[in-house]
């Protein structure tokens, strides 16, 4: 067996399988998502609340978007641990925990941002948190569908 025949050619459907993230690259992808739609929306709130000095609108969604982007960024790392080709068993594991306490981290981000800022005791600004994290939320789905799309254009 030559070694010309080992490597993939240009047109090998390894090289379309190598473009595709796998894991914690993915999930990591998300993440970067979801923290860059938190960046637009907030300064969207922020340039629609100009005329407030404190900005109470891009506070509000920022606080709403950093939630689900702090926990499945706790996700990704904690459920994706294992290596790849571990027993499915230690896999599943990895993945409860992760779910879990992404749950657990989700409700301690909302109970701080309740105790500590008054903002949250308005309830135009609640709404705008709960929008927020939402939308932001809805990424986990959202993100995996478009780029699915994507790739599929370029092929």
């Amino acid at each position: 067996m030559t070694s010309g025949q080992n490597t993939p050619r240009p047109g090998d459907s390894t090289n379309k399988l190598r473009r595709e993230p796998t894991g914690r690259a993915f999930a990591l992808q998300i993440v970067a998502a979801q923290v860059i739609l938190t960046g637009v929306l907030t300064l969207l709130g922020w340039f629609l609340s100009r005329q407030e000095v404190s900005h109470q609108i891009a506070i509000a969604i920022l606080c709403g978007g950093m939630i689900p982007s702090l926990a499945n960024l706790w996700l990704a790392i904690v459920a994706f641990r294992p290596a790849l080709g571990r027993p499915p068993g230690q896999m599943l594991a990895a993945f409860y925990l992760g779910e879990f306490s992404k749950f657990i981290i989700t409700a301690v981000l909302f109970l701080i941002a309740f105790k500590t800022t008054t903002l949250f005791r308005q309830q135009p600004y609640v709404l705008l948190l709960f929008t927020a994290y939402v939308m932001v939320q809805c990424t986990t789905w959202a993100y995996p569908l478009a780029r699915s799309k994507f790739i599929a254009r370029q092929r």
